[in-house]
């Protein structure tokens, strides 16, 4: 990985189009420039959130964090929970997630196409600094549900998780399947 050095306007032009779901400046230029998507083993090496280090001591530590805070992504602050869970718990963690399921979708597994051929149209990304792939192709109710399930698992006090869930607002994405067509042509 190398860095380079761009003035605030292009940073900014960069910040703004990088916008979606954990879409990095990286993505951007990588468009712009033509080039192919990383393979997945390259994408794996290169984990767009990593923990940061030292990993934060608690719950409270890590969503106080610069580094969390600056993650206004949903999917990047449930990657980054998730990464911090197996980092300050990897046995657990594998165990819960490697037990964790919902009807047939595998939710998480040790390859991404492990998950992925659980279902039709599931999306998986790599947990930043672990061997764990986690489904992502969910709304920010349910990626909700899946944090709550593990911090649950992993015997965490409803306080800390509250502070946790608190931290992904709702999506809305529900709400809008579930409205009738002349709802939605009205604006509604």
């Amino acid at each position: 990985m190398h860095s380079i050095q761009i003035d605030d306007q292009v940073f900014e032009e960069l910040a703004r189009s990088a916008t979606g779901f954990n879409v990095t400046p990286n993505d951007v230029l990588r468009r712009l420039l033509k080039l192919p998507t990383p393979t997945v083993t390259q994408q794996a090496s290169q984990p767009k959130i990593p923990v940061p280090a030292p990993v934060p001591s608690s719950l409270t530590e890590l969503i106080a964090s610069e580094h969390f805070q600056r993650s206004h992504q949903a999917i990047d602050r449930f990657l980054g929970v998730l990464a911090w869970l197996h980092a300050s718990q990897p046995t657990q963690f594998a165990e819960a997630a490697l037990a964790f399921h919902r009807g047939n979708r595998r939710y998480f597994a040790k390859s991404k196409e492990e998950v992925e051929s659980s279902g039709a149209g599931i999306t998986a990304k790599p947990i930043p600094q672990s061997p764990f792939w986690v489904l992502t192709t969910l709304d920010n109710k349910a990626k909700r549900l899946v944090i709550e399930d593990m911090l649950h698992a992993l015997r965490y006090q409803p306080g800390d998780i509250n502070l946790v869930l608190a931290e992904l607002p709702d999506s809305d994405i529900r709400r809008h399947r579930g409205q009738s067509a002349l709802l939605r042509s009205l604006g509604l």
